[in-house]
C-alpha cells in the first residue's frame, strides 16, 4: 500500500477520546457511556491502540450494532454534537440551541441534557462536562491532571437571579484578568465558553491546545445517504502531487477493481436560471456567491473512470460508475485521511453500498497501517464482521432500546462471552442484545387492505 510522507503534526493536535457519556439526548434518557479505553486483553494491542499516556491505551476503532431504531445513530450524533458545540458560534443569545432531549416522559423534556467527555492531549489527560437546554448552556467545567490530581481551567455556573453566566479561571490557565474579561464577555448564554475563547483576542494558553483539538475534527456524522463524490473531486482538485489519485489507484486496484487510471476534467459552463437558484441557497458567503454570479460561468468538474479490459482502455463518466465504487472511493479518502491525521470521524451504516470483504478491508488496511492518535467511530448492521478474527471484542458495541423506549449501551466485552465462543453465533442467537420481532410472515385475513 503506497501512502504519501507527511509532516509531523502540530503537537496541538495529538488528541483522542478515552471516554464519551450523554444523558437526555434523543432516545438516549439514562447516562450511557462510550469507552475506547483498551482493556486487559492483548491481542493485537499494537495494532488497536494507541499509548496515549504510560499505561494508557485508547482503542482506534469503534463499532456499534443495534436494530433499527435502537439509538445507535444517536450516539454518534451526541458525540458530533458536542465536538461542534465547542466551536460554534451563535449569532446572538436568541438562538435556540439545537439540542433534543429525551421526549416519551414529561420529567425528561424539562430535564437539562448533559455531557461528558475525558480525553488525551499531549500525553496529558483532560475532562470537560457540560449541562444545557435549548436556550443556555448551565454548566460547564474543563479540567486536566498535570499530575494524579486535577487541576481546573474554568468553572462556569449560571445565576438564576440575574440570569448570566459566571466564570471561574484556575490559576494554572496564567491568563490575565483582562482576558478573562474579554473570554467571559463573549461567553452569552447559548455560547460554550470554549467556542467564545475561540472568537477572543487573548494570549495563547493552555486553552489553545484544547480548542485546537474541537476545532481539527470532522465532527459531522457521515450518514449513508450522503453522496461522497462531491467529496471525492473536492479532494482531487486539492491533490496538487497525485498523492491521493495513486492511493486510489492502490485501493482500487488491491480490491479488485479495473480501473486503471481516474481523471478529472475541467469545464467552464454559463449559469442558468436553475443554477442560479442553487447558488443563492448554497451554504457559502453573499460575496462568493456574487462574484460567482458576476462571472457568469461556473467551473464544472467530471470524474472519468479508465477501465482496463481485454479489449482495451475505455473511459466511463461519473454517472455510468457504480455507486459502490464511489462509495468505495469516498472511504478510501477518509482512510488517508485517518492514516496521515490526527482525526476523529464518525460514519453511520458505515457498510452502505459496500461489500462485506472490502469493508473487512477498510478496517484491516487502517488498523495495520495507522500510527495518528486517529479514530474511527462507525455504526453497522453488517454481523458478518463478528465473526472476524482481527476484531477486538472490547471495540464492539451493541445498542438496544427498553420497554420506556430508552436507548441502552453494552459493551461486547462485558457481556461474559468465553473467548472460545462466536460473537456471531451468539448475537444471531439473541445472546447478545434482543433481535428484531417478526410476526407471521401471513397477513392477516389473507388480505391487504380494501381497495374499492
Amino acid at each position: 500500500m503506497y501512502v504519501c510522507a507527511v509532516h509531523s503534526p502540530n503537537k496541538t493536535e495529538q488528541g483522542m477520546i478515552a471516554e464519551f457519556k450523554v444523558r437526555n439526548f434523543l432516545s438516549i434518557r439514562e447516562e450511557q457511556c462510550l469507552s475506547f479505553l483498551a482493556t486487559t486483553d492483548d491481542y493485537m494491542i499494537n495494532e488497536y491502540s494507541m499509548e496515549v499516556k504510560e499505561g494508557v491505551r485508547l482503542l482506534k476503532l469503534g463499532m456499534i450494532y443495534g436494530a433499527n431504531a435502537s439509538g445507535k445513530s444517536n450516539i454518534l450524533f451526541a458525540l458530533s454534537f458536542l465536538m461542534k458545540l465547542m466551536t460554534d458560534i451563535p449569532k446572538d443569545k436568541t438562538i435556540k440551541i439545537p439540542v433534543i432531549p429525551f421526549m416519551l416522559d414529561n420529567k425528561s423534556r424539562e430535564d437539562t441534557t448533559d455531557f461528558y467527555l475525558d480525553f488525551y492531549l499531549n500525553r496529558e489527560r483532560y475532562v470537560l462536562s457540560i449541562k444545557l437546554n435549548e436556550f443556555q448552556i448551565f454548566e460547564e467545567k474543563l479540567i486536566y491532571y498535570p499530575g494524579v490530581q486535577p487541576a481546573v481551567l474554568f468553572t462556569r455556573t449560571y445565576d438564576k437571579e440575574t440570569d448570566s453566566s459566571n466564570i471561574d479561571f484556575g490559576k494554572r490557565l496564567e491568563l490575565s484578568k483582562k482576558s478573562q474579561q474579554v473570554i467571559n464577555g463573549n461567553t452569552i448564554k447559548n455560547c460554550s465558553v470554549m467556542a467564545a475563547f475561540g472568537k477572543s483576542n487573548v494570549e495563547s494558553s493552555r486553552l489553545n491546545t484544547v480548542y485546537d483539538f474541537f476545532s481539527g475534527q470532522n465532527s459531522d456524522v457521515l450518514e449513508p445517504t450522503m453522496s461522497l463524490l462531491s467529496f471525492i473531486k473536492k479532494m482531487l482538485r486539492q491533490d496538487k502531487d497525485d498523492c491521493l489519485k495513486t492511493f486510489l489507484k492502490d485501493m482500487l486496484k488491491a480490491s479488485d477493481f479495473n480501473v486503471a487510471d481516474l481523471k478529472l476534467n475541467q469545464e467552464e459552463k454559463a449559469i442558468t436560471t436553475e443554477m442560479e437558484k442553487v447558488i443563492q441557497s448554497a451554504p457559502i458567503s453573499d460575496n462568493a456567491k456574487q462574484e460567482m454570479l458576476q462571472k457568469g460561468k461556473i467551473t464544472d468538474y467530471e470524474l472519468l473512470f479508465s477501465h482496463q479490459t481485454d479489449k482495451g482502455i475505455f473511459d466511463l463518466p461519473e454517472n455510468l460508475e457504480s455507486r459502490g465504487t464511489i462509495r468505495f472511493m469516498g472511504m478510501s479518502v477518509i482512510l488517508k485521511q485517518l492514516l496521515e491525521k490526527n482525526k476523529i470521524i464518525l460514519i453511520d451504516e458505515v457498510e452502505t453500498s459496500i461489500h462485506f470483504e472490502l469493508l473487512s478491508y477498510l478496517f484491516k488496511v487502517f488498523l495495520a497501517n495507522s500510527q495518528k492518535n486517529a479514530q474511527l467511530v462507525v455504526t453497522t448492521h453488517d454481523i458478518n464482521l463478528l465473526n472476524e478474527p482481527f476484531i477486538r471484542r472490547d471495540s464492539v458495541w451493541f445498542t438496544d432500546k427498553d420497554n420506556e423506549g430508552q436507548t441502552k449501551l453494552v459493551r461486547l466485552s462485558s457481556l461474559g462471552l468465553h473467548k472460545n465462543l462466536s460473537p456471531y453465533n451468539a448475537y444471531k442467537q439473541g445472546k447478545l442484545v434482543k433481535l428484531p420481532f417478526f410476526d407471521s410472515i401471513y397477513l392477516k385475513n389473507n388480505n391487504l387492505c380494501d381497495q374499492r
